[in-house]
């Protein structure tokens, strides 16, 4: 019972987006080459052309793009799942006995991917949004003492132009003031829940935030300081999502 409550939490914790393919093979029969779209110990999600039966097993090859292995990783697969998609179907598949080894491989490649994506993000801007100047040279100077770029805006226009611009990526916003200004938060919100944006909330000095910000805290990919202080702000932007 316990390797299997900690197999279920492997699963539900570490499975991540990755590039690259599954192939399956049916009763020997090869049944078609799949594009992959996450994988855990637990299982994969999968999209292709040739659709199956959930219930069926199926031998499955996944060849990861960024790799450092040659030998593509072999296990057993179910289908648990199928849905259709626009250009075929998505199929949703359990690994119901991994090897040890197997498992291994497959957290080793979901870690590698996790370090890869902190090291590209940590190389990426913030994205501070704040009117007030004084405020806004503040924030910006405890990033940058961080080590980290970043870059400054102080209206909802130049936001949203940085947002939507395909010059920089960023690898999240900061926003303070803002907070109280329902027209500047319905923008944040939808860039939050929509893009997934990694968003810093920092409070008042007291600790309140306003209830739009209340509702985005409950996101997994946002973080809000117990108070706005340069050890909270340097906590914030180091947890990892």
């Amino acid at each position: 019972m316990g390797h299997a409550r900690a197999h279920e939490d492997r699963r539900s914790h570490h499975r991540v987006d990755l590039d690259g393919r599954a192939v399956l093979f049916q009763r020997g029969d090869h049944v078609g080459q799949y594009a992959l779209e996450n994988l855990s110990a637990g299982g994969a999600f999968i999209s292709g052309e040739r659709d199956l039966r959930p219930g069926h097993l199926v031998h499955v090859l996944i060849d990861l793009a960024a790799s450092d292995h040659h030998q593509p990783m072999s296990m057993t697969g179910s289908i648990h799942r199928v849905r259709e998609a626009d250009n075929g179907v998505s199929l949703a598949l359990r690994f119901p006995a991994l090897s040890a080894d197997q498992e291994d491989a497959i957290q080793d490649a979901v870690l590698r991917t996790l370090l890869q994506r902190d090291d590209q993000a940590a190389r990426l801007p913030l994205l501070v949004f704040e009117p007030r100047l004084r405020v806004r040279e503040e924030i910006e100077a405890e990033i940058r003492s961080f080590g980290l770029p970043v870059t400054s805006v102080d209206s909802l226009d130049d936001a949203v132009r940085e947002l939507e611009g395909e010059e920089v990526d960023y690898a999240g916003i900061v926003i303070h003031s803002v907070t109280h200004d329902p027209a500047s938060m319905e923008v944040v919100e939808f860039f939050t829940r929509t893009e997934s944006l990694r968003t810093i909330i920092l409070p008042e000095p007291d600790g309140e935030l306003s209830d739009s910000a209340k509702r985005l805290a409950s996101l997994p990919h946002v973080s809000v300081p117990r108070i706005w202080s340069r050890s909270e702000l340097r906590r914030a932007i180091r947890v990892k999502h």
